[in-house]
């Protein structure tokens, strides 16, 4: 009898130290899926003489969480691809980098839909610098970084665009 109580014990403490196996999920990876880009229209930019630049696909951004959201944690876009963020109206934008992985163009335009500043090659992960538009926009449209020199794209330029679905 003597024996069956320590092992009886023994076994007791064994289970219950067991069933402390964490099942919290704190030792489960998590990993974020990546957006895939969504085509929902088509833009072209124009010279202001009207000579078509190029007509690029677009996302469109036009609501507070998709706004939000922006091309935060996403691979980087193809060069014809960029994202369009839409605004009731006009006003003064801005945005910082924080969690977008690669340099953008972000192209202010105003309701006229002539491209009235820009952003340029921005930093990467950049969560201090505040990167405004010099004048009220309503329109916003982020390409990647280097695309607005190499397409010569300048204020007072414009574009259309169209929802494709």
């Amino acid at each position: 009898m003597k024996l069956i109580k320590p092992f009886t014990l023994s076994l007791a403490a064994l289970l219950t130290l067991s069933s402390c196996n964490n099942t919290s999920g704190s030792d489960k990876v998590i990993t974020m899926e990546t957006p895939a880009f969504n085509k929902e229209g088509e833009l072209s930019l124009y010279k202001a003489s009207g000579k078509l630049i190029r007509t690029i696909d677009v996302e469109v951004a036009d609501t507070a969480f998709e706004q939000e959201t922006d091309l935060k944690n996403r691979d980087l876009l193809k060069a014809h691809q960029g994202m369009l963020f839409l605004y009731p109206e006009e006003d003064l934008r801005g945005y910082f980098m924080k969690d977008i992985r690669y340099p953008l163009d972000i192209i202010f335009i105003n309701r006229d839909n002539r491209i009235v500043s820009f952003a340029e090659n921005t930093t990467p992960l950049d969560d201090s610098t505040f990167l405004p538009s010099q004048v009220p926009a309503q329109l916003v449209l982020k390409i990647n970084g280097g695309l607005s020199e190499e397409w010569v794209i300048e204020v007072g330029d414009y574009v259309e665009w169209k929802f494709t679905n």
